[in-house]
């Protein structure tokens, strides 16, 4: 009987791509387990395979072995429409550069996910101001998305994901066009929808975010090299010992200083 916790279960995955006559390895077996509830962060240095794990998991990148089991469901067994239907329908995307409908208004762009599901138009409005509103955002509902600064338009891309009521986020690099405050209060959002229930799945090179999440994987050269979770965060004191502390238990990467970016290999 599945354990209904488990909303993603990776099993063994790894991804090839064929490079001129060889073949270059870009995930190498990986075990990853995501329960209802969590706030992940998959974090590790540009190119070591977490940007095509996110794609595996999010059934855009099939992978070369193993499976990935969503909802008990094996997701590259179903069709490629029906995994576009699972995405519509229950899975919000936010990313580093938000990607907006150019003619449409913010309000427009937030409804945009109820109008693929045949949404009555009312039902839709009233909703997104309903989110809009929970952000502070809902002056400026009129206004074109690109009117807004960075750290405005990225709420406004956690609310359109919300649209829907997804089972799980999944956030690519949110953070990195933000600047240090709009970056800290866009994870202290995704922390009180963790708490309400909802499932985050965040890729992310900043150390700075770790201490929001509930359980970290650090993937470096295609492998998980480790694991932490609430109970055992402390463990990166000892990973990342020497670095300037935030908080009461948890480790900030002084992200701004190149030296120890260079010796993290981040």
């Amino acid at each position: 009987m599945a354990d209904s916790k488990v909303l993603i279960q990776i099993n063994n995955v790894k991804k090839s791509f064929p490079v001129g006559t060889g073949v270059v390895e870009v995930l190498k077996g990986i075990n990853i387990t995501i329960n209802k509830g969590e706030f992940v962060i998959i974090f590790g240095p540009s190119g070591c395979g977490k940007s095509t794990l996110l794609h595996t998991l999010s059934g855009l990148e099939a992978p070369s072995e193993g499976n990935v089991m969503i909802e008990d469901k094996d997701f590259y067994k179903m069709s490629e429409d029906q995994r576009g239907l699972f995405r519509r329908d229950k899975v919000g995307m936010i990313y580093q550069e938000p990607l907006w409908i150019s003619s449409f208004n913010v309000i427009e762009n937030v409804m945009f996910p109820l109008y693929l599901l045949d949404e009555k138009e009312e039902v839709a409005r009233e909703r997104a101001m309903k989110l809009l509103d929970s952000i502070g955002l809902s002056k400026w509902a009129g206004y074109m998305p690109l009117e807004l600064s960075s750290g405005q338009q990225q709420k406004i891309s956690l609310v359109r994901s919300l649209m829907i009521d997804p089972i799980l986020i999944i956030a690519d690099e949110p953070t990195g066009n933000l600047d240090t405050v709009s970056g800290r209060e866009l994870l202290e959002r995704f922390m009180k929808l963790v708490d309400e229930g909802k499932t985050i799945i965040m890729v992310t090179h900043d150390l700075e975010y770790l201490k929001y999440a509930t359980k970290i994987f650090h993937i470096l050269d295609g492998e998980v090299v480790e694991t932490y979770t609430t109970k055992d965060k402390h463990l990166l004191k000892d990973s990342f010992a020497g670095k300037k502390e935030i908080g009461e238990d948890m480790v900030e990467s002084n992200v701004r200083d190149p030296q120890f970016l260079k010796k993290l290999n981040l």
